[in-house]
């Protein structure tokens, strides 16, 4: 459960923003998870809220976010079926796709993970000239303490298509929270990161014990048990 004073700081935005831009609000939550803890602590009262339930540091992307080539690229990836992935990531976005926002407000964390996600729904929001107000909610994850930032849209579709289709590391300025994802996403996608490098100096460890540890040890990158489980197996493979 979130802590009261959290709670309440979270409660207080809700208030600026419907005063401000009444219920014309869609808040985007970086996962199921995070939509569930919303839930649980009884927080999903105002507004519209989805989750964006996605690994877009995983596996390849398409220039144009959420066509049917991305759909298609990303269930490849995650070894989905197409309907499959629709179901899960796609279904719960239509509010993003078929109403018209004042405000969109995006409640992820500061790790690559995170921010690799938020990156790419900035991107889409200025593929589709969306002109409303834009807030990013830095989550901690562990209290749900929050940390707002206004977000200005104008070069993360730039960003998006240099880091996920070239791999390249930006030239372009991003808030330090995203330049400090993006710095991880270009170790990340090495053949040899100091990820699958801790894993195979740790070879002798058991399954749980190097989940336990590898949480431990990475916590910036905010890699879930599938991540890792799915980098152990291609180690293995080798």
């Amino acid at each position: 459960m979130i802590d009261l004073s959290y709670k309440s700081k979270i409660k207080d935005f809700y208030n600026k923003m419907n005063n401000q831009f009444g219920f014309k609000i869609l808040n985007i939550l970086n996962g199921q998870v995070m939509y569930e803890v919303f839930q649980t602590n009884n927080l999903l009262k105002k507004g519209e809220y989805i989750p964006f339930n996605e690994a877009m540091c995983s596996h390849e992307t398409s220039v144009a976010i959420f066509s049917d080539e991305f759909i298609n690229l990303r269930a490849l990836g995650h070894k989905v079926s197409i309907q499959e992935y629709k179901n899960l990531t796609m279904t719960p976005l239509k509010p993003l796709f078929e109403k018209e926002y004042k405000c969109i407000v995006l409640w992820f964390g500061d790790d690559m993970f995170c921010q690799i996600n938020m990156l790419t729904v900035l991107a889409y929001l200025e593929q589709v000239t969306y002109k409303g107000k834009v807030f990013f909610n830095m989550v901690n994850e562990t209290t749900y303490d929050i940390e707002t930032v206004e977000i200005f849209l104008s070069n993360y579709n730039k960003v998006y298509q240099q880091v996920l289709i070239d791999h390249q590391f930006p030239n372009i300025k991003v808030i330090p929270r995203m330049f400090q994802g993006i710095r991880l996403y270009m170790e990340y996608i090495k053949v040899d990161n100091e990820i699958v490098n801790y894993i195979r100096e740790h070879e002798g460890q058991s399954q749980n014990e190097l989940l336990k540890n590898l949480f431990h040890s990475f916590p910036q990158y905010g890699l879930g048990d599938v991540q890792y489980l799915k980098i152990i197996e291609a180690i293995n493979e080798v």
